[in-house]
């Protein structure tokens, strides 16, 4: 795949050596393209083939680099005629690698307007769906291909086409699935190398690439350019298909890959470089929306969460009973993680809302929890007949299991447990994916697949998969559960053990840990940070004092815990709680919101001087040396109180506030919008 010998007949390759002294190798079809044979290219200088303005120039791009950051345009007089190429170059071992394709006159400004008008309705798009179609419309409308698709990957591989525009004469791909094996881990990986792939004629001959003398130099590596000749499998897979162009973009999302835009030509279709370079556009742009409307999705769902959260500051003075927490909140959870059931079992108490098993076998779950997984911290499953649990939990009762350790400093002291129902679906596959895939000579292998008619499955027994947000939330859950469970507990051993000072001493000092300081960060945490934003408001009111609010979340930190794991993570936290923590005032308060969010509550400040306050915090964590992580940077919303004002109005401005800091490109600080003056 990566080395064929050989390129498409859209363009013409040259390769010199990496000194620029010699021709190495070029392709068959040189003399069409630049009007001189192999032999001639292969006898002259790269000067005299090329140009010394145009080697001099690939000569400075790949200085410091592995390929040009952007393609040249240059022109050539070929048989008394002006011909204009497109040259994009790179490097490929002791190669250099200079691809050729000719660049047509006009129709730029119809690009340029095609692309600002799509550009300008991804701005607007307010969900993935419509974004998505918008895109596949946009892409065929640039190519003129007679199908596009945006095909999505799953967490095991499988691609689903999730958006189509097409003509009546291409049938629909749209709600099909394809298994990991049509675009099997090789195949993949090119896609990190160039996220560009385009066959203009599926049908048309490789062109062979002609070496010199030799020279010790290698077949090149023609990954990162255009023109590299498409594998035999691929071609098969195409015309089984019955495509003969195709043309495919990638789409990452943070550092994977989340998809492709596919496009589909059921006759060749040659593409100008000016509009593949157009529709590249439009989906990269359209990832960006994309990745935006999903953070948005998120911080949705995580407000969701910190509102259910409310648990522990509703009743000023006394921590709340576990029961309690779950009759008035288990609902909402519920809701939140599409649960059917919702347990929360520690030590012989086992408190259910919903549809739970009964207390027998809700003990014998945790037991083999205890045995299978203690210490693991978060388990799940969507598939709990595939586990040692399908004795003790039936398919109709519950197929998806979430369960979360309680923070109660033992093992196996407690566990929240989310139980989902069985979701039973009919998957509609392009062909059978079960079906074994064989070569010609009817051996299992990488070939083609030969049917691509609509195969219907239904999958049982599964429940919706669990997210990793999800799993956040829920661990977010049993921290505020384990604090009332430790009060719960705290409280029978005070009215069993007056007497023993040093015993109560002991638990009242754990429960004032746990309930006022996050085990992490050892900073405030939610419940101790949101008593002081409510004594900082009242005194504000009574002593018409200013006091202001700083609500900072750290930038792309799931890429942090995907890249280098969660300890890393959780040291990235850690480091930046010491670093605020010895920047601010000694009547300035720090607290952790939950996860990657912090608050600080500034005392006697108003808003430009909390402004300020946040831009020193702001630069610090930048500054940051994290080890291997390297650094970070946060985001920051800044509100001041008002007359009258409530923790939550205060909190939600500051929100506001930070999240516009996101959308305006992260690492900044943002303040409050001003009031709105009374009418």
């Amino acid at each position: 795949m990566h080395t064929p010998g050989a390129i498409q007949p859209e363009g013409c390759l040259i390769c010199l050596d990496d000194a620029y002294t010699r021709v190495t190798r070029v392709s068959a079809n040189i003399g069409t393209f630049l009007g001189v044979d192999t032999a001639q290219a292969l006898s002259r200088t790269p000067e005299e083939l090329l140009g010394a303005r145009l080697v001099g120039r690939v000569r400075r791009d790949l200085a410091d680099s592995e390929r040009m950051p952007s393609p040249l345009g240059t022109t050539r007089k070929i048989d008394g005629h002006v011909r204009r190429y497109r040259v994009f170059a790179y490097r490929s071992g002791t190669q250099v690698v200079v691809e050729f394709e000719r660049q047509g006159h006009g129709h730029h400004d119809r690009l340029f307007s095609l692309v600002n008008d799509r550009l300008s309705r991804f701005a607007r798009a307010h969900s993935v769906d419509a974004l998505l179609d918008m895109l596949v419309e946009g892409v065929r409308r640039v190519t003129g291909y007679d199908r596009v698709m945006v095909y999505q990957f799953d967490p095991d591989w499988h691609g689903a086409v999730v958006a189509e525009s097409r003509t009546a004469e291409a049938g629909s791909f749209l709600g099909h699935h394809f298994p990991a094996s049509d675009i099997p881990p090789q195949v993949r990986r090119l896609y990190d190398i160039n996220p560009v792939r385009m066959i203009a004629d599926a049908t048309a001959a490789a062109v062979p690439l002609v070496s010199g003398d030799g020279h010790g130099h290698g077949e090149p590596d023609l990954s990162p350019g255009v023109l590299r000749a498409v594998s035999p499998v691929h071609l098969a897979y195409l015309h089984n298909m019955g495509v003969q162009a195709a043309f495919s973009v990638a789409m990452h999302g943070g550092r994977d890959l989340w998809g492709l835009v596919a496009a589909h030509g059921l006759s060749p279709r040659p593409l100008a470089p000016a509009a593949r370079d157009a529709a590249r556009t439009l989906v990269q742009m359209a990832t960006q929306r994309l990745s935006l409307l999903q953070a948005r999705a998120r911080a949705d769902f995580l407000e969701r969460v910190r509102v259910s959260r409310g648990l522990l500051s509703d009743t000023r003075g006394r921590l709340r009973r576990p029961g309690e927490i779950i009759r008035e909140r288990g609902g909402d959870w519920l809701s939140l993680f599409g649960a059917s059931g919702c347990a929360l079992v520690h030590r012989d108490n086992t408190i259910g809302i919903g549809r739970v098993p009964d207390e027998a076998r809700l003990e014998r779950i945790v037991g083999w929890l205890n045995d299978e997984h203690q210490g693991g911290g978060v388990w799940q499953h969507r598939a709990l007949g595939h586990t040692g649990l399908a004795g003790l939990i039936p398919r109709e009762e519950a197929c998806g299991l979430l369960v979360v350790p309680l923070p109660l400093g033992e093992i196996a002291a407690g566990w929240l447990l989310l139980f989902r129902p069985e979701t039973v679906e009919s998957v509609r596959w392009a062909g059978n994916p079960a079906k074994a895939v064989v070569d010609d000579d009817g051996r299992a292998g990488l070939s083609p697949r030969q049917s691509f008619e609509t195969w219907l499955q239904e999958v049982a027994g599964r429940s919706a998969p669990w997210t990793e947000l999800e799993r956040h939330a829920a661990t977010d859950l049993a921290e505020d559960l384990a604090v009332a469970v430790s009060g719960r507990e705290i409280s029978i051993i005070n009215d069993r053990l007056r007497r023993e000072h040093e015993a109560l001493a002991e638990a009242n000092a754990r429960l004032r840990d746990l309930a006022h300081t996050d085990s992490l960060t050892r900073v405030w945490n939610r419940y101790r940070i949101e008593a002081a934003i409510d004594a900082e408001l009242n005194a504000a009111d009574r002593y018409s004092r200013p006091c202001a609010l700083v609500l900072f979340d750290v930038d792309h930190f799931k890429q942090v815990n995907d890249t280098h794991g969660h300890e890393a993570g959780d040291r990235v936290l850690v480091g930046i709680a010491g670093l605020i923590g010895r920047i601010l005032r000694s009547t300035d308060h720090l607290g952790r919101w939950g996860g990657e969010e912090f608050v600080v509550l500034a005392t006697n400040s108003r808003l430009k001087d909390a402004v300020y306050l946040a831009e020193r915090l702001r630069r610090g964590i930048e500054a940051m040396d994290l080890g291997e992580v390297g650094r970070v940077t946060a985001s920051f919303g800044v509100a001041a109180c008002m007359p009258d004002d409530t923790r939550r109005a205060l909190v939600d401005r500051a929100d506001r506030a930070m999240y516009r800091a996101k959308e305006g490109g992260r690492n900044r600080v943002v303040a409050e919008a001003p009031p709105e003056p009374a009418a």
